[in-house]
């Protein structure tokens, strides 16, 4: 199947067109088929970050994508009421979300759906998508749009950094400077992210600059403002400098929680006057403690 790219998704990403045109195929899938060389752009293999432009051709093997029910995912009265509860704002665009810590954003491997599958059945929009992501083991805000147009507005504000994002940290140790920035370069490797003092070898750009909440006996709870947003950021830059983040198994905490104390807390987005924030969980101050 080929596809000519009309004005309407200029500047979308490759791979939530292709979320849009196969509802019925999991993102899992949509990555798999890209990954293969299942999907051409200009008869070219494109990653699925690759934003098209007007006049593009996509192409589709149809034949390689896997098959899935489309009808919407059936909702428990339980999951109904979990749906709910993480919605905490929303109007005819827009939809922002709680996240819990332990919900993933999208189905994938070993997860049959995460909180896009179940916002959509709640709300009977195959449309919904979010804007951006959050780890698993993150709790707290994320933004999702109810339509193909608004979700470009949002996706090129966040690309020209025009959206703010803050977040709350319990850090492993007392960190004794009350501001401070970390500009560092990070790259995935496998399931991991490494810090690199350079660019060198496809290490990307991250900055974030820090204030601190408040200290307790051995830990520190930080606020920290995203400029860039790489993969792990946050975790890995707070690990590299010897305060991980408390619960983070995977960069270096050696607690016994299984809770990683990461809070997505504030999103400010000034183009639609949007400007929302959460309280600091109690467990955080209670962590604080200890």
């Amino acid at each position: 199947m080929e596809f000519s790219i009309s004005s309407d998704f200029h500047d979308v990403r490759l791979d939530k067109f292709l979320c849009k045109t196969y509802q019925e195929i999991p993102l899992s899938g949509i990555y798999k088929m890209i990954r293969k060389g299942n999907v051409k752009v200009n008869k070219k293999k494109k990653k699925q970050n690759y934003r098209l432009q007007a006049g593009d051709t996509v192409r589709v093997w149809e034949a390689t994508a896997p098959t899935a029910n489309k009808e919407f995912l059936p909702l428990s009265p339980k999951d109904k009421e979990f749906t709910k509860r993480c919605i905490v704002y929303q109007n005819n665009d827009i939809l922002l979300c709680n996240k819990p810590a332990g919900m993933v954003i999208h189905a994938g491997s070993n997860h049959n759906h995460g909180l896009t599958e179940l916002i959509i059945s709640y709300t009977q929009n195959p449309d919904f998508t979010f804007v951006h992501r959050i780890d698993k083991m993150t709790s707290g805000l994320v933004l999702g749009t109810k339509n193909v147009s608004t979700a470009r507005k949002l996706s090129k504000c966040i690309r020209d950094h025009k959206v703010e994002k803050k977040y709350i940290l319990l850090v492993e140790g007392i960190v004794t400077e009350e501001h401070f920035s970390l500009n560092t370069f990070l790259k995935t490797e496998e399931d991991r992210v490494r810090s690199y003092s350079d660019g060198t070898d496809g290490a990307k750009e991250a900055r974030s600059s820090f204030k601190v909440v408040q200290r307790g006996k051995k830990r520190t709870l930080l606020e920290a403002q995203l400029h860039t947003g790489r993969k792990h950021q946050l975790r890995v830059q707070m690990a590299t400098i010897g305060h991980p983040i408390v619960g983070d198994q995977k960069y270096g905490s050696k607690g016994q929680t299984t809770r990683m104390f990461l809070l997505s807390q504030s999103l400010v987005v000034p183009a639609l006057s949007l400007e929302f924030s959460l309280p600091i969980p109690k467990d955080f101050n209670s962590a604080l403690s200890l």
